[in-house]
């Protein structure tokens, strides 16, 4: 039986280094369009993404995180997933929605061939205050929202192998009861 997301899925594998190459406007704008239709909780869509190709930008994003985030040096693109959370009706699921969302990015990405990491900034310090509120500012964002992650991309500049059936721990898999 063929199973077209299981394909991309076993490829999937979080890429820290960069190639130079420069990714399409085009191909960015699909990737987005796939983070679009991730679900949220009672489809309120609270998720919204800043798409940052400015390299020095790109830095500066990265050192608002005291520890993990000069990963995303080298990256073309760094989507920042941020969670309106000002509404008390939107903001009790909003890690949820906000990685549904990153993992929907992470596998778009991957059809593609390229490379992308998740970078946790949620409960991070940067260099003086969270690093939510120094991405927040650094990039303008109004209060009410909450940075849940970066997901950095860029051409592959690492080879790292898919998984296999072997990688699979299917222990972990229980049926009817524990």
């Amino acid at each position: 039986m063929e199973n077209k997301l299981y394909e991309l899925s076993r490829k999937r594998r979080s890429i820290r280094r960069y190639g130079a190459g420069y990714i399409d406007d085009a191909i960015i704008h699909e990737i987005m369009k796939v983070a679009l239709t991730a679900p949220t909780s009672f489809g309120h869509k609270p998720v919204e993404y800043v798409v940052v190709r400015n390299k020095d930008m790109i830095r500066k994003i990265g050192a608002c995180k005291q520890m993990g985030g000069s990963q995303i040096n080298g990256a073309d693109t760094v989507i920042v997933v941020m969670v309106k959370t000002a509404d008390h009706r939107q903001a009790e699921f909003w890690i949820e929605d906000g990685a549904i969302a990153s993992a929907y990015i992470l596998l778009a990405v991957e059809q593609y061939g390229l490379g992308a990491c998740w970078v946790h900034i949620r409960n991070r310090m940067g260099q003086r205050k969270t690093s939510d509120e120094e991405i927040r500012a650094l990039l303008g964002v109004p209060d009410g929202y909450t940075v849940l992650n970066l997901v950095a991309i860029g051409e592959k500049g690492e080879d790292k192998k898919a998984y296999t059936e072997a990688d699979l721990h299917t222990e972990n898999v229980h049926n009817e009861r524990y």
